[in-house]
């Protein structure tokens, strides 16, 4: 059922436990042939739980590109600028893109001014904005936001060209209104006609058909290796995501927030090379 996200959003919010389920079935299907002494089959099971598990955790690695991005839900209430700034600095990154950029923590921007000079922001309800920030400049008619909380667009004239970058911070999941709010902000994704990077919160699992939707358009795949972000009654959960042509991903810490960052080396989409 979790595969069937395109047909209604409920099944795109059961392809989160999708992971734990094969877990669970697989269990199950090694006990039952293991009491049964059908003992091939039970250690056949056991082995493709074994394989299941270790590819759901690592998921494989990636090459390292050139442009830095970093991400961060920042938790509107996080006071901890300081050090989060700190930590942003540290990572030296070329992109940073931040959610639930709120008047409790809007002074990080300010923060970064000095090494990310380049600024934008979609604020929407003031507590929950979109901010892009980057080292190179950024196309002064080309920022893009969506009409509620979804997705930013900006174009930033790095040094070998041209390239959008789109930060995303979709709503929850079924029967929250996530497909809802993703369908309006598409027109964005449609304005996106160059090299491309998303980064952001999505709020969901990178294998739902909401986040393969974004990635389609912007012909961009997540970046590995898969990294809990985020703790949901004690199951680590990849909401938080890099998508683009390829590059390599690597964890920053919670600094006040309830998610953890991402870093990653990427080198940047081309939707129009899509098939």
């Amino acid at each position: 059922m979790g595969f069937l996200g395109y047909l209604h959003p409920m099944f795109d919010a059961l392809a989160i436990g999708r992971w734990i389920a094969i877990y669970v079935l697989l269990l199950c299907l090694f006990l039952l042939v293991l009491l049964n002494r059908m003992y091939v089959l039970a250690a056949l099971a056991l082995a493709t739980l074994v394989l299941v598990v270790a590819n759901s955790r690592i998921a494989g690695d990636g090459e390292a590109g050139k442009i830095r991005v970093y991400t961060k839900n920042l938790w509107h209430r996080n006071v901890e600028i300081t050090a989060l700034a700190a930590d942003i600095a540290n990572a030296n990154p070329d992109i940073v893109v931040l959610q639930e950029v709120s008047e409790n923590n809007v002074a990080l921007m300010s923060d970064l001014q000095s090494i990310l000079p380049h600024q934008v922001r979609c604020p929407w309800q003031g507590w929950n904005g979109i901010a892009i920030l980057s080292r190179w400049p950024l196309s002064n008619d080309a920022t893009r936001c969506s009409p509620e909380r979804s997705l930013m667009a900006v174009k930033v004239i790095g040094h070998d060209g041209p390239f959008w970058v789109v930060g995303v911070h979709l709503q929850q999941p079924w029967p929250d209104v996530q497909w809802a709010h993703l369908e309006r902000a598409l027109p964005v994704l449609s304005e996106v006609n160059g090299n491309a990077i998303v980064a952001g919160d999505f709020n969901t699992v990178p294998w739902s058909a909401a986040a393969k939707t974004i990635g389609h358009l912007t012909n961009a795949k997540v970046i590995p290796p898969r990294l809990t972000t985020f703790r949901l009654w004690g199951v680590g959960l990849p909401l938080d995501q890099v998508w683009a042509l390829g590059g390599k991903a690597e964890l920053r810490p919670m600094i006040g927030s309830d998610h953890y960052g991402v870093v990653a080396d990427v080198w940047p989409s081309n939707p129009t090379a899509r098939d």
